[in-house]
């Protein structure tokens, strides 16, 4: 089990400052011609895009930003013509004002013991000291491998990905479902509920306050535009490290938690007050916060299919639409069985990981209710310490 790390280590340039934004200025040239050579010629193979680019592009970059640009530029043409593919629009060609440059080890240098960092320029190497916090101090031992440098609000940052192999550990048969949602940011299969209520109503807050601004257009309101910008992110990524500390906290190495699959969610088509909620739901911040927390303490990330977790019972397994009562109301209209609707959403996801892993043998002996329902032509024993515990049965 490998961990990674993203860390923002901010830079001291000095009197380097022009010297890294003409790079950046440089790289993202280049990044933008090989963007319009390979949508020109529909090119999105990183070998034949680099062939028709390189000798362009390292007469004003050193070799190895030329080529970091160019995959950069394949990464983009690739994602463009995927989605031109998937829905048969038409898209622009990619291109960017300033580019961040991505760095690998033969471009960048860093030595967090001694607070410095060589970085690969226009105009050769520098070298430059940095700032980060005791918190990062733990990566002392970590291995660093890729690198971003960024230029924001007249500032450089390095972000660095850093790596670590875990030991790995035996599950213990021990499962939690967690069902997200915006009313309630997270349900946990052993009842704990995360309310979103102040976080909505902080979006709602920075929504009215960018309309207002934006219809104005003046300078002081584009002055007040930038003063704000990006303090809902940061509030909302503080709310996902909280929620994901205090779940893992209750979590032991080899535990399992088990997530619904909620890609494309965003595709569907919906009503604009519930579509501007929705693409304002930060799901998937949360589950990488899970996901990384969870790594570095062994524990397993699972994930099952998002259909009918919310219109089945747990108890019995009936799946019906009007199931769902209410947005927190479920009742059972086979078995009778009430609970909240989002804790029993977290339960199905438990079961369907279970029923999906051919475990029903141990369900049926918890959930009796349960033993005429999806049954399996071939099922198989869990270990011995198998618990459920994590989504215990309601009445």
């Amino acid at each position: 089990m490998r961990a990674t790390r993203t860390a923002s280590i901010r830079l001291n340039v000095g009197d380097h400052k022009d010297n890294l934004l003409n790079s950046m200025d440089l790289y993202t040239t280049a990044y933008n011609y090989c963007c319009s050579v390979g949508f020109e010629n529909k090119i999105k193979n990183g070998v034949l895009l680099h062939k028709a680019t390189y000798s362009d592009t390292r007469p004003y970059l050193p070799s190895q930003l030329a080529i970091s640009s160019r995959m950069l530029a394949t990464e983009s043409l690739k994602s463009v013509f995927t989605r031109m593919k998937k829905t048969g629009k038409q898209y622009r060609c990619p291109r960017s004002k300033r580019v961040s440059i991505r760095l690998d080890k033969n471009s960048y240098t860093l030595w967090l013991n001694k607070k410095e960092v060589s970085i690969l320029t226009c105009n050769g190497r520098i070298r430059l000291d940095i700032t980060f916090n005791k918190h990062f101090e733990e990566y002392l031992s970590w291995k660093y491998t890729s690198a971003t440098l960024s230029y924001k609000k007249n500032k450089f940052f390095l972000r660095v990905q850093f790596e670590k192999d875990m030991e790995d550990i035996p599950s213990t048969g021990k499962y939690l479902g967690i069902d997200r949602g915006i009313k309630k940011l997270a349900v946990t299969s052993d009842n704990r509920f995360f309310l979103g209520g102040e976080t909505r109503r902080v979006s709602q807050r920075y929504q009215r306050i960018r309309r207002k601004l934006q219809s104005a257009g003046t300078v002081s309101a584009k002055r007040h535009l930038r003063r704000v910008s990006g303090k809902e992110q940061r509030f909302k990524a503080d709310v996902n490290h909280r929620i994901s500390k205090e779940i893992i906290s209750k979590l032991s190495p080899g535990d399992t938690i088990v997530l619904e699959s909620l890609s494309g969610i965003r595709n569907k088509r919906m009503q604009k007050k519930l579509r501007t909620e929705v693409h304002t739901w930060n799901f998937y911040q949360l589950e990488q916060f899970l996901t990384y927390k969870a790594l570095a303490k062994s524990i397993y990330i699972e994930y099952v299919d998002a259909r009918y977790t919310s219109q089945r019972c747990s108890k019995c397994g009936n799946i019906k639409r009007s199931n769902r009562k209410s947005q927190s109301g479920f009742r059972c209209g086979k078995c009778g069985f009430k609970l909240n609707a989002d804790l029993n959403a977290a339960r199905n996801i438990v079961l369907k990981h279970l029923d999906a892993k051919g475990f029903l043998s141990e369900i049926r002996s918890s959930y009796p209710d349960r033993a005429e329902v999806n049954q399996p032509i071939v099922s198989e024993k869990l270990s011995s310490d198998t618990s459920l515990q994590a989504c215990p049965v309601g009445s």
